[in-house]
């Protein structure tokens, strides 16, 4: 049987994407009461201009880990050297005089991150996040998450951005995901239901 694709109505898409946005809610929050260990995190070091950061990556379903510490001294000739998203990429400078600056950024959602939440330390007597270039437990992405929902371990984050590329992103995803699915089934429907009035009728 050829099915015809017919454009979906006004309402449907209304409700696809108020669905969408739903989806959407619940695949930002719903894995940061999911992720309790992540999986190690990679260590390697990226340069921004005059200044390198050590940089460690970790990550688990719909959580997203960046941790960064700045490396002094600064370099004498600018390099741009190792690709981040933009949810992760450092302030640029000029950067506070202090022992120690490390950056800790948390994103959550799924396919794509849609809020971001950081944290910056400039003192030794804060523990988390963690030197960058210690991170290779699976422990500082649960401990972010925690700090989210808890306010324990770093206490709450001190900046939180929507990342609206990704919420944009993922309400489409998941309204069209609704609006393909939904549309053959209530084809197929239809199909039964005229086929069963057909049948009744040659009875």
């Amino acid at each position: 049987m050829k099915v015809v694709w017919r454009r979906p109505s006004l309402s449907r898409i209304s409700i696809a994407l108020a669905l969408g946005m739903v989806a959407t809610a619940i695949m930002t929050y719903g894995p940061l009461n999911a992720a309790h260990r992540g999986r190690g995190a990679t260590i390697r070091t990226i340069h921004r201009g005059h200044h390198g950061w050590w940089h460690a990556r970790d990550a688990v379903f719909g959580v997203r880990w960046s941790n960064l510490m700045l490396i002094d001294p600064p370099l004498s000739s600018p390099i741009w050297e190792g690709e981040m998203h933009g949810w992760e990429e450092p302030p640029p400078p000029p950067y506070p005089e202090v022992a120690f600056l490390r950056i800790g950024t948390l994103a959550a959602g799924w396919p794509l991150p849609t809020v971001s939440m950081r944290w910056t330390v400039t003192s030794t007597d804060q523990s988390f996040p963690v030197a960058a270039e210690l991170d290779d437990l699976d422990t500082s992405i649960a401990y972010a998450v925690e700090s989210v929902r808890t306010g324990r371990r770093g206490g709450a984050p001190h900046e939180v951005r929507l990342l609206w590329p990704g919420i944009l992103f993922n309400i489409a995803f998941y309204a069209a995901l609704v609006i393909g699915p939904g549309q053959l089934f209530v084809r197929w429907f239809r199909g039964y239901l005229t086929r069963r009035e057909a049948s009744a009728a040659a009875r």
